[in-house]
């Protein structure tokens, strides 16, 4: 999906959620199987990531923000774009707080996408 957009990354994860509906659709009786991708480059002096829905065919930005100012920018187009469940502005500040936490959990390994567990945990009960 980087490689469509055209940016560079040295970066790359895949964000995991207890709730499934979280960025997915519903689609013939059930949920589609979108990803929500982590996708970043680590420079000598700072971090930046940025959050994606992998709809497959393309994707959804839904926030990008650099580690050095603190200031996630959710996009638009995720605002806009109705899921079963979409994140919300504190959950997706809690996602990039935890990678920034911990930068390595999101290292390429043997060119392989890294799994990340459900950041932050989120509350199965939320209707939001």
């Amino acid at each position: 999906m980087a490689e469509s957009v055209a940016f560079k990354y040295n970066r790359v994860a895949r964000v995991w959620f207890k709730d499934e509906r979280i960025n997915q659709h519903w689609e013939d009786g059930g949920l589609t199987g979108h990803d929500t991708l982590i996708i970043g480059m680590q420079y000598a002096n700072d971090l930046w990531l940025s959050l994606w829905v992998d709809a497959g065919v393309g994707g959804v930005p839904v926030a990008m923000a650099l580690q050095s100012d603190g200031i996630v920018d959710i996009t638009g187009v995720y605002r806009e774009t109705v899921y079963a469940r979409n994140l919300t502005d504190g959950e997706i500040k809690e996602i990039f707080d935890s990678i920034f936490a911990n930068p390595a959990q999101i290292n390429i390994k043997n060119d392989e996408i890294t799994s990340i567990p459900a950041v932050p945990p989120v509350d199965e009960n939320n209707e939001s």
